[in-house]
């Protein structure tokens, strides 16, 4: 049954670079929900106006807020995004502050019609009444999304079973606009991974494949390769990090980890790199999908020197686009 994927990004230059390397069609499935940072970048809606206008996306500040202590990044972002001409909807969450809910209701309708009501599951059967009561919009013109949380040692048959049950008794059925179960498994990091390929199940993708579909599909989310922590490692910690890559295939994370640039064991980044995709590509399980821009660039790095290997951001911009298709 036909789903959209609603994957939970950042607002990043990377992520949106990565919305505009898909084809139309790849687009008209996707509607993304942008999570504002603890520092946006300042030319994010402008990669957005290139990537997504006249499309809709979702914006929640609620994390920005609480490290901020303030809504005015959450509301230049989606001004800032309204005059690029994309169709942004304000989220708002059951449990979230105060403060910040209200500032999310004061642009309801700013970019496009309604708003996106993010709970718990635990919260899910509370949230008609949230929606009467707080928001005074009808069930049509709320998109509510069930976040399950990370789920990554859960077993996917057992959990989808427990989440069906409370997507049956409290949304399916009921006039929603449309109804989304998001959930993370993605590990934060490489750090209790071995070197070299480790492959690790995607217990979020592998849970919502299990979940009993009504007469709508329940759609999609996740943080696609990333963990749902968004805060920010100190740069010392970037500048030690390994040099490691993730790739999506169908119900597997492809996690290649590689060294340190520095030390007596460090090798040069762009040589992992490059060998990072010389790996993948002797996979069988590489290449799934007919005119992936982020393979088609994989391949090129693996086969051609003369092709930069590029650096963090670009391979950001790489797995970013693989995991989106």
């Amino acid at each position: 049954m036909p789903f959209i994927y609603r994957p939970m990004l950042k607002t990043k230059t990377g992520e949106a670079t990565a919305l505009l390397q898909l084809a139309p069609a790849q687009r008209d499935r996707i509607e993304p929900v942008f999570h504002v940072g603890e520092k946006p970048p300042a030319n994010f809606a402008a990669r957005m106006a290139a990537a997504w206008s006249s499309r809709r996306c979702f914006l929640d500040g609620a994390f920005n807020f609480n490290v901020t202590g303030g809504p005015q990044n959450f509301n230049s972002i989606l001004r800032a995004l309204v005059a690029a001409g994309v169709q942004v909807i304000p989220v708002i969450e059951i449990g979230a502050v105060a403060a910040y809910n209200q500032a999310a209701r004061s642009q309801i309708g700013r970019g496009g019609p309604g708003v996106m009501l993010k709970c718990t599951p635990s919260q899910l059967p509370g949230a008609i009444g949230y929606a009467q009561q707080q928001l005074q919009l009808a069930q049509t013109d709320i998109d509510l999304l069930v976040d399950a949380g990370h789920v990554a040692e859960f077993d996917p048959v057992s959990f989808a079973g427990y989440l069906g049950s409370i997507l049956q008794a409290s949304a399916l059925g009921t006039p929603w606009r449309s109804v989304t179960l998001a959930s993370s498994s993605a590990p934060k990091d490489f750090g209790q991974l071995g070197p070299g390929v480790t492959i690790v199940p995607r217990i979020d993708w592998l849970t919502w494949r299990q979940l009993p579909q009504g007469d709508r599909p329940i759609d999609y989310a996740d943080f696609g390769i990333s963990h749902r922590d968004l805060s920010e490692p100190p740069g010392v910690a970037i500048a030690a990090a390994t040099v490691s890559v993730r790739y999506a295939v169908d119900d597997n994370w492809v996690m290649l980890k590689g060294r340190r640039t520095t030390g007596a064991s460090g090798i040069p980044m762009g040589d992992q790199y490059r060998a990072h995709a010389r790996a993948l590509v002797r996979r069988p399980d590489f290449g799934g999908l007919p005119g992936c821009w982020a393979d088609q660039r994989i391949s090129a790095i693996a086969s051609n020197p003369g092709v930069s290997a590029g650096g963090r951001p670009q391979w950001v911009e790489i797995n970013a686009t693989d995991i989106l298709l």
